[in-house]
């Protein structure tokens, strides 16, 4: 069992990366539907927020400063997963890189709790 703090963006870009995913299989996909699970927004969260989709475009406002931030537990089978995917999207923006590399590291080498923070003000 590992943990990850995420954010709000950090939550949103993942739910979206693993909906993207194309999965070998419906044993790798129920695996990743877990990931999502944990990961998406709640409908109060996405009601208190105002999240709205826009093609490709996402938009949302925070109520407050750490809003909808959330740990997250995810068993091996799911870290492994969640890992495999965040390595195998493209593209990926620049400004995501910093923390998605830090999640992707501590989620492949620990089963302790992990931590992804903020790049360059992006959150």
């Amino acid at each position: 069992m590992q943990s990850i703090f995420l954010n709000y963006y950090q939550r949103v870009l993942i739910w979206n990366m693993i909906g993207a995913h194309p999965a070998p299989g419906l044993k790798e996909a129920s695996v990743l539907l877990r990931v999502i699970e944990k990961v998406r927004l709640s409908d109060r969260e996405t009601i208190d927020t105002e999240f709205r989709p826009d093609g490709p475009n996402l938009s949302w406002k925070l109520p407050e400063n750490g809003y909808g931030d959330k740990v997250i537990e995810l068993e091996n089978e799911e870290a492994t997963a969640l890992a495999g995917v965040i390595e195998n999207t493209r593209p990926i923006r620049v400004a995501d890189a910093g923390w998605l590399l830090k999640i992707v590291a501590q989620l492949s080498t620990s089963p302790k709790t992990v931590e992804a923070f903020a790049v360059d003000g992006v959150q």
